[in-house]
């Protein structure tokens, strides 16, 4: 027999012997009464029968406390204390009363009743004090209940009641909030073990801990816990385990689960976004960044109907230039949208993102009989806009819209870093190809320069002009082209030059061998000058070098190529500076025209522009091409720059030039200068 028990049988035991005596002793008078003094029977049992029921209430009392294991231990202590006090209290004041009034010889009943009348006063009073107090407390333990049951009740957190049977957490009660989370029906839960019911199999082990503890009573928190619905889903938590009794080692607590599965999933979105972010920036092009943009909704975000629009300066048109394959199978490609004609035009243009929650309702919608039927429309400010949709209205929610303006905020700050590594790439090709067309085009006045001093110092003065000449011509080349490679810009400032002048200015700079210019009429176009004359010189260049047949021209071209000091004729010179294309006399024309075995190089104006071709060799048509990239060249001594720094001066200006064969089967570079 337990403590317990053997405690709860002395007590029970106890009251039921203190009942037993007083019935014995009411008993004795009812026999005395009737059967000694001769009493009425009906007059003796109306005297003993409140007192003996009272005796017989006291006896079986303690039986039921006897019998009755449920019983508090507690409960029992303090009963049986209650009733023996009480007796022994009553028994000494009455025993104290009769005691003097049998020494004083006098028995006096009406003492007896008052006595015994305070005593049931003071008795009613305890008890009425007792029981007042008891439900004054219970009214605020009622209270409490409720409120702890409204807090049960409505509470968002997931509560389960759980009592420790054998060492495992079985549910006694949920409430609303469990069943909602974790998709039980209360009768499937009630009575089961908690473990069981939600705890993944891979958490198993970890779930036994966390089990352990709250058996001993301990008071905890677990954050980040996985637990599983009936579905099988897994949700995270933060797990609270409360004891019902803070001085209690075992007992029943409450497992309060608070569902974070959203919050987790919003950090490890950020998380992974963060992660694209680096990727992004990896990628040198704004189209490379918008496929990357793509995928990233997509895997990241896990978003459907995705589509970047990138803003096309040309056409002043938001033209796609990723899309996922579901928005392909939707409808094909994505159309291209003007001002006005969408709302993603508007967000484009104003760069504040938006959420149609319903594209058919809303008034600025481009197809309001579209499929998608909410989307997200986020600006890349000065790029384009970022579009998610999805079939359903009202698809997305707050943490959706937010997580899709990070990624624009971040794909932004991509674009602009490919957009000015490429800017800087391009500023770094342009300086290394200026620095190469300095040196390139500085031979040629270089070489007129050497080659007139050589003759000033044979004797011949004028030669000096000449070479003053050369020099501030090469001046000029470097301030022009080095101010170009600092500034890295287009041609801006032009002005109405005579292409005559210009050209025949360049033929003067150029070392020509035996090389003729001919200048078909007077036409004025706009153009920077200078830059004007540079290509002039470079296409004349070309043609000597690459399109003379006499031998005598060839040694000639290949001094120019290796900085010969041999000026060109003084006649020759005079004569393309007066605008001539042949000597002073006829006698010299025919001379010339039978002996002449260079390059004739024509210069014409043409409706849209102008023509250089030649009489030389041509450019075979598969080399038009790659003639006019950088360090292409045909010859062993050759730079391969002179068509080159051509074709950067034409589209400095805005040109568009293209090579063909002339009627002679030479070069033939037409110039198209309209804007």
């Amino acid at each position: 027999m337990s403590a317990d028990s053997t405690k709860r049988v002395l007590a029970g035991g106890g009251i039921s012997v203190l009942g037993t005596l007083v019935a014995t002793i009411t008993l004795f008078d009812i026999y005395h009464g009737f059967a000694l003094q001769g009493d009425p029977v009906v007059l003796t049992l109306l005297e003993n029968a409140l007192p003996l029921f009272l005796n017989l209430a006291i006896v079986a009392a303690g039986l039921v406390i006897v019998s009755k294991e449920s019983l508090q231990v507690g409960f029992v202590t303090r009963t049986t204390k209650w009733t023996l006090l009480g007796a022994v209290s009553l028994l000494s004041m009455i025993g104290w009363v009769y005691y003097f009034q049998v020494r004083q010889g006098e028995i006096k009943p009406y003492i007896l009743f008052s006595h015994i009348v305070s005593m049931g006063a003071v008795a009613g009073l305890a008890v009425g004090v007792y029981d007042g107090q008891r439900r004054e407390r219970e009214a605020q333990l009622a209270g409490e209940r409720d409120k702890i049951l409204a807090l049960f009740e409505n509470s968002s957190d997931c509560i389960a009641e759980v009592e420790f049977v054998d060492g495992r957490p079985i549910v006694r009660e949920v409430n609303p909030s469990f069943l909602d989370v974790f998709g039980f029906e209360r009768s499937t839960i009630i009575g089961h073990s908690l473990d069981e019911a939600i705890v993944p199999e891979d958490g198993a082990s970890e779930g036994a801990e966390l089990t352990e503890r709250a058996s001993r009573g301990e008071q905890f928190e677990v954050e980040n816990v996985v637990r599983e619905t009936a579905d099988g889903d897994e949700r995270v938590l933060t797990l609270q385990v409360v004891p019902f009794s803070s001085t209690s080692s075992t007992g029943d607590i409450y497992a309060v689960y608070t569902d974070i599965t959203a919050e987790h999933r919003y950090e490890q979105r950020i998380t992974a976004l963060h992660e694209s972010t680096r990727e992004l920036v990896t990628i040198g092009s704004v189209e490379g960044i918008a496929e990357a943009t793509v995928t990233a909704v997509k895997e990241v975000l896990d978003l459907h109907y995705i589509s970047v629009h990138l803003y096309d300066p040309d056409t002043h048109r938001l033209h796609s230039a990723a899309y996922s394959a579901d928005v392909e199978e939707l409808l094909g490609k994505p159309p291209s949208f003007g001002p006005g004609e969408a709302i993603a035009w508007d967000v484009f243009e104003s760069g504040t993102a938006r959420y149609v929650e319903d594209i058919h309702t809303d008034p600025d919608s481009y197809n309001k009989d579209s499929t998608i039927r909410s989307e997200l429309l986020v600006p890349l400010q000065g790029f384009g806009v970022l579009l998610i949709g999805d079939e359903e209205p009202h698809a997305f929610d707050d943490t959706d819209f937010s997580l899709a303006k990070i990624l624009g905020a971040n794909v932004e700050v991509a674009m602009e870093r490919a957009e000015r590594e490429a800017q800087l790439e391009q500023q770094n090709e342009q300086l290394e190809t200026f620095t190469s067309i300095v040196s390139h085009d500085l031979r040629n006045p270089l070489g007129v320069a050497n080659g007139y001093l050589e003759l000033a110092r044979e004797g011949d003065e004028e030669a000096f002009e000449r070479v003053g000449t050369a020099l501030e011509r090469m001046e000029e080349l470097i301030e022009n082209l080095l101010t170009l490679a600092r500034q890295g810009e287009a041609i801006d400032e032009v002005m109405p030059v005579s292409l005559k002048a210009v050209a025949t200015r360049a033929w003067n700079n150029t070392e020509t061998a035996d090389g003729r210019l001919e200048i078909d009429g007077q036409s004025t176009i706009e153009a920077d000058p200078e830059r004007l004359q540079q290509l002039f010189e470079n296409l004349f260049t070309n043609a000597v070098e690459h399109g003379s047949t006499s031998p005598s021209s060839r040694t000639q071209t290949d001094a120019v190529e290796h900085g010969s000091t041999s000026p060109p004729s003084h006649t020759q010179e005079d004569a393309v500076e007066h605008g001539s294309t042949s000597p002073s006399s006829p006698a010299q024309e025919d001379a010339a025209e039978d002996d002449h075995d260079g390059v004739t190089v024509r210069v014409a104006p043409t409706e849209s522009g102008f023509v250089v071709e030649d009489d030389g060799t041509g450019i075979p048509e598969s080399e038009r091409e790659a003639v006019l990239t950088q360090g292409y060249t045909t010859r062993e001594n050759g730079t391969g720059f002179g068509l080159a720094i051509v074709q950067e001066i034409a589209n400095g200006h805005g040109w568009s030039m293209r090579i063909e064969a002339s009627d002679a089967g030479g070069a033939r570079f037409v110039f198209e200068t309209t804007r």
